[in-house]
């Protein structure tokens, strides 16, 4: 996935100074020697004066990423005081949805040691930014008790393929972001329904193929789609690639839209650049 800008050395700020939730919680993580920084690493720009620290040839920000930040900031509806990314990763949605919602509080949850390293750094290294902690767990072991309290807002990109579908690439970030390595979609929506607030949301984006599996997903935890975004790579496309999901505690009217990144002439759509705007992004 390409790289949103050229690259350039980071200041070098510690890769995992702390942060602290109400006093409560710390992202030191479990113990045990840190994760070789990797050779291939880039700080890159992401949003605003914001960088991301990311792998060349590892998990990048992508327009996944991107349109699952948009949806939770689109739908938001009221100020979010306590805002949670679940198997974050290296912090793509995180960063960009706190950036636009400016919570009180920001946690990002991950198991992939090196993720959580370079999460961690970014977030170091952020100006201006909101308390945002980097907790290194497997979401499906989490709830508000190891959080410091529940959230008004849930976002998730999980991976899209289950380990029987193809072959684990043997580069343990790689293969961590894109097979379900610890849970598919059915964790992470059990984990956003122990996190939610009452009147919390749950964004997540899945491939439009398994469609079916994401609603029931949600409903086996307890959760009723109340919006979703279903996104064609190109305008002549007749199907959606990807779906953004959005899931409440209560059962609503579902607002649905479509949108497609990119119209028949190669360039960027109004509604694309509309949602990259909405996020502070550049077209």
């Amino acid at each position: 996935m390409a790289a949103r800008s050229e690259n350039r050395d980071s200041s070098s700020r510690p890769i995992d100074a702390p942060s602290v939730v109400d006093g409560a919680l710390s992202d030191g993580g479990p113990a045990g020697e840190r994760p070789e920084w990797p050779t291939d690493a880039s700080s890159d720009a992401l949003v605003g004066s914001w960088r991301i620290w990311q792998r060349r040839r590892g998990h990048r920000t992508s327009t996944d990423d991107l349109l699952t930040a948009w949806l939770a900031v689109a739908t938001a509806g009221r100020p979010v005081a306590r805002y949670a990314d679940i198997g974050c990763g290296i912090g793509s949605v995180l960063l960009m949805t706190a950036h636009a919602l400016r919570p009180a509080v920001c946690v990002g949850v991950e198991a992939q040691p090196q993720s959580v390293a370079m999460a961690r750094r970014s977030v170091a290294e952020l100006p201006d930014a909101p308390p945002i902690t980097i907790v290194e767990s497997d979401l499906r072991d989490v709830g508000p008790e190891q959080l410091g309290g529940s959230f008004d807002l849930v976002t998730g990109s999980p991976p899209y393929l289950p380990v029987s579908t193809g072959i684990v690439s043997p580069d343990p970030q790689r293969a961590a972001c894109r097979f379900e390595l610890r849970g598919g979609v059915e964790g992470y929506c059990e984990a956003a329904a122990r996190l939610l607030t009452p009147n919390g949301g749950f964004c997540l984006v899945f491939q439009t193929t398994w469609d079916a599996r994401v609603l029931a997903a949600g409903r086996a935890a307890g959760l009723h789609l109340t919006h979703r975004a279903d996104v064609r790579t190109r305008a002549a496309q007749t199907a959606p690639f990807l779906s953004v999901y959005r899931f409440g505690r209560e059962p609503c009217g579902l607002e649905a839209r479509e949108l497609a990144v990119r119209g028949d002439d190669g360039e960027i759509t109004p509604e694309y650049a509309a949602a990259r705007a909405l996020l502070g992004l550049g077209v």
